[in-house]
């Protein structure tokens, strides 16, 4: 029995934690990771090597105050050259002719969708002359798109925020049609509030309504020539077309851009009371309503536009007539009517009673034939009705309205009588020149006292005010403006300096970098004038000789200082 207990295996007790090392729970294998085959790596490591390494600049190790050497100069400034060379190739010379490209499709909606323009707050405006009479005011387009072949105007070139680019001309016929090559992409002035026309501070006289005017082209004009006879305000009413469509842009040349005359839009769609708001200005303002249109209302009460025949498009179906629409029964009593010369003579020329009074001027084209009809019974006071009685009756608006405005202009000469000079026929040039809307004073935020006084007395305050604030002006530091100017360029290099030299000791420490006074002269405040351009002198080649030529000929006088004023100095020669 012992030999058979020698033979038999002897186990001994294992402990726990060994027996448990290199098995689960369960008694099987533990599951062990593969060992990576590739080193460890960062998730945020760039995936170059190259990259992983700072690479410190061959400027960093250079000595404090010392220069580069002429070598690196030279390549740093022929890179730069080869870099601007680079960019006027590939930006003079790239011409855009992809209908799908961003710009060309910003500039499509911004012809065709009113939507899109009120959302982005911008409008196309087309014409070269135009563009530089507005870039000359400072008004500046974020784009500026030139056909492939016209020039780069002198005024485009001075535009440092504006991106100009060359399309083909089928793209820029297709932005604007009737455009002469030069197109821009302009922020939409802030409209006047409708506020200022219901408590307006200042009595409005002439007040002009554009009821239904629909023709872009005949609603600039209108524009143009109302803000040219300065009206106090224009009013659009009842589906006029878009005050910023390009056509009736191109028409009112630069009338959007004027704060001197108030341009509003009312209509029934956005939630306006056009006729409760034409009648609060009438009663607030002691207003005449007077009322043109080149066509009359139809006598009947049947609307002619309605009568006609609809012929479907189904083969075989006969033409079915179209009823004529009805329109509300004509009024009792018919609203006075009076001649524009009649009218004009009694209220200007003979003191008429009333002269005071100014007048509501409702002007449109009367498509549906009740312009008056429906005046009568929306207008709380009766309207006056004028018949253009100088030339035979013409549907032409354009032409009849613009005999009426100038007739009806708030600042003419009113004597309607013969007079027996002759007049000077008018030259060719005279007649040819471009006429163009200026940008007048905003006659809303002036005081009744300045309104008193002619047109010289206003200049003359206008002087003496702008004196007076110059006066507050230098006296408050008791410097002039050039001087002023001068320290704030004197700071803006100290600035440029110290951020230089922090750099240097410290490459990696942005905080050591000064952020303020880095402006200079653009960083004044708007009651410094900018006085750049009155100092800047150009250095060409004929400046610097003449320059070289004073020096060596400027011979100081002997008594510039008191010392040479004592000792003269005396010539060697």
């Amino acid at each position: 029995m012992s030999h058979v207990g020698r033979n038999r295996p002897c186990y001994f007790p294992v402990p726990l934690r060994a027996a448990r090392r290199f098995q689960s729970f369960l008694g099987g294998p533990r599951p062990i990771s593969p060992p990576a085959r590739g080193p460890f790596s960062h998730p945020l490591a760039p995936p170059d090597p190259a990259a992983r390494n700072i690479a410190l600049p061959r400027a960093f190790h250079r000595p404090r105050g010392a220069e580069a050497p002429p070598a690196a100069l030279q390549k740093r400034a022929q890179q730069a050259l080869l870099r601007q060379l680079q960019q006027e190739v590939l930006w003079e010379g790239a011409v855009l002719d992809q209908p799908e490209h961003h710009l060309i499709r910003h500039f499509l909606k911004l012809h065709g969708l009113p939507r899109y323009r009120q959302a982005r707050g911008m409008m196309v405006v087309g014409g070269k002359e135009m563009l530089r009479e507005l870039c000359g005011r400072g008004f500046a387009p974020r784009h500026l798109l030139l056909t492939a072949g016209k020039p780069l105007p002198e005024w485009a070139a001075r535009l440092r925020e504006t991106a100009v680019v060359r399309v083909a001309p089928s793209l820029a016929s297709t932005c604007a049609p009737g455009n002469d090559g030069y197109l821009g992409d302009f922020d939409i002035p802030p409209p006047p509030l409708k506020e200022r026309l219901i408590a307006n501070p200042h009595r409005l006289r002439r007040v002009l309504v554009l009821d239904n005017v629909d023709d872009p082209g005949v609603l600039g004009a209108v524009l143009r020539t109302a803000v040219g006879f300065q009206y106090d305000a224009v009013i659009a009413t009842n589906h006029c077309a878009d005050l910023y469509d390009h056509r009736v842009v191109r028409a009112a040349r630069g009338v959007h851009f004027q704060d001197g005359v108030p341009l509003y839009t009312l209509q029934e769609e956005d939630g306006d009371d056009v006729y409760g708001m034409l009648n609060h200005v009438i009663e607030r303002n002691n207003l005449l309503p007077l009322a043109f249109s080149p066509q009359e209302d139809h006598p009947s009460g049947l609307n002619p536009a309605g009568q006609g025949v609809f012929v479907s498009s189904v083969v075989g179906a006969a033409p079915v007539a179209i009823p004529a629409r009805g329109i509300s029964p004509p009024i009792d009593h018919a609203p006075p009517r009076e001649s524009l010369s009649a009218f004009a003579l009694n209220r200007f020329a003979r003191h008429a009673d009333g002269k005071d009074r100014g007048y509501l001027l409702i002007a449109g084209p009367n498509h549906t034939r009740n312009l008056m009809q429906r005046l009568a019974r929306r207008v709380g006071r009766p309207t006056t009705q004028l018949l253009l009685d100088s030339m035979p009756p013409s549907p032409d608006l354009l032409l009849s309205l613009s005999i009426v405005l100038h007739e009806l202009r708030p600042n003419g000469h009113w004597d309607y009588m013969p007079v027996d000079e002759k007049h000077e026929a008018s030259s060719m040039a005279l007649q040819t020149r471009r006429a163009s809307v200026e940008i007048g004073p905003n006659r809303l935020s002036l005081d009744a006292r300045s309104l008193s006084l002619d047109e010289r007395a206003q200049i003359q305050l206008a002087d003496t005010r702008n004196a007076f604030k110059k006066w507050q002006r230098l006296h408050k530091r008791k410097k002039g403006d050039y001087e002023m100017w001068m320290d704030a360029e004197t700071a803006r290099v100290q600035a440029l300096q110290q951020n230089e030299m922090e750099s240097r000791l410290f490459p990696f420490d942005s905080r050591r970098h000064r952020k303020t006074g880095l402006r200079g002269a653009k960083g004044m405040p708007g009651w410094v004038p900018n006085i750049v351009d009155e100092y800047r002198m150009p250095l060409d080649r004929d400046r610097l000789r003449k320059e070289r030529e004073w020096a060596e000929t400027f011979t100081r006088p002997p008594n510039y200082f008191k010392k040479e004023a004592k000792h003269p100095p005396t010539s060697t020669t």
